[in-house]
This record gives structure tokens, sequence and C-alpha cells, in this order.
């Protein structure tokens, strides 16, 4: 944690020092000006001092939002650019045994220009994609021992929907307008719906309300949800028809009481920290009906490996699909090697959901869109 906080001076020292400074050719003027958009725009985190948020939420309305992401991802990609120059300049040097060559000269106006665009267009668009709305994803899932009853029984999961100071109401109305036109039989929602109080989200997050499926809405937390309040959010959204499923089952049953499915769920995985239950796999599947194939969610994927012989198909989010390459590779090995789409484990399906939406605290996608996951079961 303390890197995380010292890590956007350190961003701020190189752009400032190893990139604005070296460029004599350009006026003073313009490189204070540079210096201040691209050296405060490193420190973006720490904005929530001014608006009354914290660094998880930074609680900016969207366009402020917008604009200040755009410049913080923008030097982000400037100090990478700006990183990599350095590098290209130093195995040149070492490779040439002189140390006064340079490909890519710090002082090059040219390559400045180029680096900014490049940082610019690249900062833009995947804030741009942050903020877009969510694709849809389908999937057809094959399930041993289904009943002939559940056979095309249609579940949609929403995950990591991070309703907070950025969001606006219609993409909530939206969200729920197209998952109801789908008539789903299941919604399940893993975890991660809030970033902030009750008082300030009711007027979007009671639009969640509104979601209708012919056998329920069920839900687990996510970790925002312990940041935010957990006890309150869980009973608000629970008096509003949501069920939450933590450490606990239920069985899915037609209108003929036919028992469909099991479904179970765990609490998030870090909730021990907070305080409350830990995730307990054994407490959750303690009243499963063993002749019923079992449907679990979890908020985080890494819990997955735990059950490659007890589900036969869980629903996780909380990856948000890695956000961008390179970076997808590391979000993959913190949670267990899963971060995006479908995954094949002992008897076990794993969909890990990109999420609905994006969190606040970095709106940024380079790939793998925001999404919402129609799945068709079959025999």
């Amino acid at each position: 944690m303390l890197a995380f906080k010292i890590f956007p001076f350190i961003q701020a020292l190189v752009i400032i020092l190893c990139f604005i400074l070296p460029l004599k050719k350009v006026s003073l003027k313009y490189r204070i000006l540079l210096a201040l958009i691209f050296g405060l725009g490193s420190l973006k985190q720490y904005i929530y001092i001014f608006s009354g948020g914290d660094m998880m939420d930074p609680k900016l309305t969207r366009y402020p939002a917008i604009f200040f992401d755009t410049i913080y991802f923008s030097s982000i990609f400037l100090f990478l650019l700006t990183l990599l120059r350095m590098l290209i300049n130093g195995l040149y040097k070492l490779s040439r045994l002189n140390f006064s060559k340079l490909i890519i000269p710090a002082q090059s106006t040219r390559y400045a220009a180029l680096f900014l665009l490049i940082a610019c267009l690249i900062g833009g668009r995947a804030v741009f994609n942050g903020f877009a709305p969510p694709v849809d994803k389908f999937y057809e899932i094959s399930v041993k021992d289904l009943p002939a009853e559940a056979n095309d029984l249609r579940i949609v999961e929403l995950a990591d929907l991070h309703i907070s100071a950025p969001t606006i109401p219609s993409e909530i109305e939206d969200i729920v307008a197209r998952v109801n036109k789908n008539e789903p039989d299941l919604i399940l929602i893993a975890g991660d719906f809030v970033d902030g109080s009750i008082e300030e989200l009711d007027h979007m997050t009671k639009i969640l309300f509104k979601l209708k499926a012919k056998y329920g809405v069920y839900a687990v937390s996510g970790n925002h949800e312990l940041y935010s309040g957990y006890k309150e959010w869980i009973d608000y959204f629970e008096k509003g028809g949501i069920k939450f499923l933590e450490n606990d089952s239920t069985i899915i049953r037609n209108e003929n009481d036919v028992p469909l499915l099991n479904l179970c769920g765990v609490i998030d995985i870090s909730a021990s920290r907070f305080h409350l239950p830990a995730a307990d796999i054994a407490k959750a599947t303690a009243n499963t009906d063993r002749k019923l194939p079992t449907i679990f969610m979890s908020h985080q994927p890494k819990i997955a490996n735990q059950l490659k012989e007890i589900s036969d198909l869980t629903f996780c989010g909380h990856t948000h699909g890695g956000l961008m390459p390179g970076l997808k590779q590391i979000v993959a090995k913190v949670n267990g090697g899963y971060v995006s789409g479908l995954y094949n484990t002992g008897r076990q399906r794993v969909i890990v959901s990109n999420g609905t939406r994006i969190w606040a605290g970095a709106p940024l996608r380079l790939h793998d869109p925001s999404q919402i996951v129609y799945v068709t079961l079959k025999q």
C-alpha cells in the first residue's frame, strides 16, 4: 500500500526530470504547462483530498472524472514511453560501448511530440472504453445431470457494477432494460455493486430492484461492499428483492416445484479482514441436493481452484478482464490463473465476467470491454 501511495510522485518526477526538463528548445512557459498537466495529472488519486472522497472512490461526478482520468492515464502512458526511451537508449549505449550515443535524444521535440500524441491517444481511448456501455457476451454450457426441465434455462450474470459518483441513472436503467428484455430465468450478480453510501447512491441503486427473472435475482458480496458498509448494503439490497447467498445455498425449483439445480454462494474472500465470517465453501454447500448440478457464485475467481469437483458452473467477476494487455497477465496471476472468459477445470466450468461497468478508481479498458453475460444451460 505504501508503494501505491508513493508511486504517483515517482511517476511525476520521472516525467518532469526525464521528459519535460530536457526539452530546451521548448519555451519555459510551455514546459511549466506540461509539468503542471502531466506532473499533477499523475497525482489524480489524491484529488479526493479536495473532493471529499477517498482513494477507492474520489467522488468525482461524471465529466470531471472523465477529464481527470484522461489526463491521469495519459500521464501513465507518457511515463511508460519515457522509461521505454531510456531503456532503448541504455541498451544502445551498451551495445556500442559508447555512452554518448543515443537513438532517441531526450531533447528532441519531434520525438517528444510523438510521445505526447501516442500517450494522449491511448489514454483518451482507454477512458472512453472504460465508460462505454457493456457489450453482450453469450455462452452455451453443457451441464452433466442437468434435469430435462432445466434444459435451455437462461442465466444472466452481472458483476462489478461499481455504482458511484460518476455513474448516471440512465446507465443502470439501460442495463436493467437489456437484461429484462432477455427474459432470463435466473439473474446472478457477482459482487461489487457500489462505491459509496446508501444516502449518496439510492437514486441509482434502487433501479436494480426492477430486475426481473422467473426464478429470482441472487447475489454475493464483493470486496467493495466491505469498503462501503457491508451490513447496510446487504440489508438494503435484500429488502429490494435481491437475495444474497453469503456462505449459503438454495435449490432452484420450477413453477411445478421440480428441483432444477443447486445455487450456492460465498461471501467475498477478504471478508475476514473486516471482522466478518470467512468464505466457507463447506457451509455454502451443506444443504445442497447431491443429485442436482451445482452452480456457484464468488466475486473473486481464485476460489474456483477449490471448487473443481464441487461446482458444475462457477460465476465470478473482480478482475475487470485485466483492463489492458500486459496488466491482464499480472491480474490473472494474482487471481489463481483466471482473468476473463470461460475456463474448464475438472468437472467445473468457470465464467469470469469482465464486469458490467468499471471502477471509478481505474476506469480504463484497452481490451476486454465491459459485458453482460448471458448463459444458456444444456443437457
